[in-house]
């Protein structure tokens, strides 16, 4: 009996050991440290000296992210999702102990297509020949880096023109569903020299087309289930800055959740318009959507609750801007060519109304 209790206890304390033994879990796209009680207190190097995490093979830069500590465990939180086909390799180095290791592979490459592109912004059929950006709105999370291999403007002769958009600058959003490309500021402006020399990237009475490929894989490694092509013509340049009092607004009815809306006299920026105006009530900001119409020259709010009858207003960030990046009190090329009789130095404009 007495061997049988010893026997039990050996099982017990190797049981304990084995449990108290640190693992690396990839779970739900975070790396975790399991079985390592992590200190109060960052460490004075941070996180970075105790747990990294590479993507791929051989002498690479450990990956960026951020850390924390969930019910006692290591927690790293990668900047950019995890990839299908990637593999990756976590190094646990506590401070005490034996250093730990990790070897996973992304998820398995999907075979099913469902990227596409939804819409590219701005929506109208003729642009201003200063156009700053585009937005690229995909209908689910896609790979990055590969914007310059998967998209080109031609002109109307059918020539692919490689210099349009900023190469390698790709901005997106957090869900990686939403692409900004920009293009060349300085063929823009018009006193530098590119705009001088080469032109704008746009010219106007000219006749575009925007072509992204079916090629460029989703954040599964699936290619996108069809291409994508817009087709433009160039305008006038927009030189005018945004002017609030120039906007008109269209007053709900009170106890209703009817729309409230905005008209702006030219197209402005689908990103910004989407963050940049506030509804407010009082010193209470309004909860509700905002919906785009027009080409980007109407602003939609529905409310999330029936309108109550009182003095508004629309609290707008002075950043906000137009389809060439002219913004609130100053033109996007202001600072290299023409004066302003006006500015407008305070970082909101507000634009009251009413619900009688």
């Amino acid at each position: 009996m007495r061997i049988s209790v010893l026997a039990i206890a050996a099982m017990l304390i190797l049981s304990v050991v084995a449990f108290a033994q640190p693992n690396i879990e990839l779970k739900s796209g975070d790396f975790r440290v399991n079985g390592w009680q992590a200190p109060q207190s960052v460490p004075s190097g941070g996180w970075g000296t105790v747990f990294l995490v590479y993507a791929g093979t051989g002498n690479v830069p450990p990956l960026l992210g951020s850390y924390s500590v969930e019910s006692g465990a290591l927690v790293f939180h990668p900047r950019y999702p995890v990839t299908a086909g990637v593999h990756y390799h976590a190094v646990f180095k506590p401070p005490s102990g034996t250093m730990i290791t990790g070897e996973f592979d992304g998820p398995a490459r999907a075979s099913n297509s469902v990227a596409h592109v939804e819409q590219v912004y701005p929506t109208a059929d003729v642009l201003p020949s200063n156009l700053l950006r585009l937005f690229i709105v995909f209908s689910a999370p896609m790979s990055r880096g590969e914007a310059a291999a998967h998209i080109h403007v031609e002109d109307d002769q059918g020539t692919i023109l490689p210099d349009e958009l900023l190469p390698g600058q790709e901005l997106w959003d957090p869900s990686f569903r939403r692409l900004t490309m920009t293009f060349d500021p300085g063929r823009i402006k018009r006193s530098l020299t590119s705009n001088q020399t080469i032109g704008p990237p746009i010219t106007e009475g000219r006749h575009y087309k925007l072509f992204i490929d079916r090629n460029w894989l989703d954040a599964r490694g699936v290619p996108m289930s069809e291409s994508f092509t817009k087709v433009f013509t160039g305008g006038p340049p927009a030189r005018t800055p945004p002017d609030p009092a120039t906007w008109h607004i269209t007053t709900p009815t009170r106890e209703t959740m009817s729309e409230l809306v905005v008209d702006f006299p030219n197209p402005m920026n689908y990103s910004l318009l989407l963050k940049m105006i506030q509804v407010v009530h009082g010193q209470t900001s309004v909860a509700g959507k905002v919906a785009l119409d027009r080409h980007e020259t109407e602003w939609r709010f529905t409310p999330d609750r029936p309108w109550q009858p009182g003095d508004y207003h629309l609290l707008i960030d002075a950043g906000i801007e137009d389809l060439a990046g002219n913004h609130i009190g100053a033109a996007f090329d202001i600072d290299m060519f023409e004066k302003v009789s006006k500015t407008i130095d305070r970082k909101s404009v507000t634009l009251p109304f009413a619900v009688r």
